[in-house]
């Protein structure tokens, strides 16, 4: 009877819960927005134009910055909803939000390739689009109970 040894270099690999990983998942994302836009002001003319009160769809208003405001609400709120939401419904908000972020990152990159001084948002946009992906799959793949 042999015993199998455990070699002493081996490490635990323990078992995360979906609902840890999609809420780390959505920080993730928070920080690369944060980054993102933080690196953006360097860009030539952006601090001027927020200065003159111009945005990309036009000029600021209060009801610009509401839906500026709620689009970066979201995914600080899925972080905690991740956690809290039971599974079915957590599993398909998840699915939904990434998805739709997904669309945003894409047309985001679409529209600031080419551009010299936007080379660094298209790679924050593609980072994004993979914690999407990953998003996506965790959520899809959420594990099932067994009867």
């Amino acid at each position: 009877m042999s015993k199998k040894k455990t070699p002493p270099e081996s490490l635990t690999n323990y078992r995360i819960n979906v609902k840890i990983k999609l809420a780390l998942l959505w920080t993730s994302l928070m920080f690369l927005y944060i980054y993102a836009d933080y690196f953006q002001l360097m860009t030539p003319g952006k601090l001027e134009r927020m200065i003159a009160l111009e945005t990309p769809m036009g000029p600021t208003s209060p009801a610009l910055l509401v839906v500026f405001s709620t689009i970066l609400i979201i995914p600080a709120l899925m972080i905690f909803l991740s956690v809290f939401l039971k599974p079915q419904i957590n599993k398909w908000l998840n699915i939904l939000m990434a998805f739709l972020y997904a669309c945003i990152s894409i047309l985001i990159v679409i529209t600031s390739f080419g551009a010299e001084w936007y080379t660094f948002y298209v790679l924050f946009n593609l980072i994004e689009l993979l914690v999407f992906i990953l998003i996506i799959a965790q959520a899809w793949k959420w594990p099932r109970t067994e009867n």
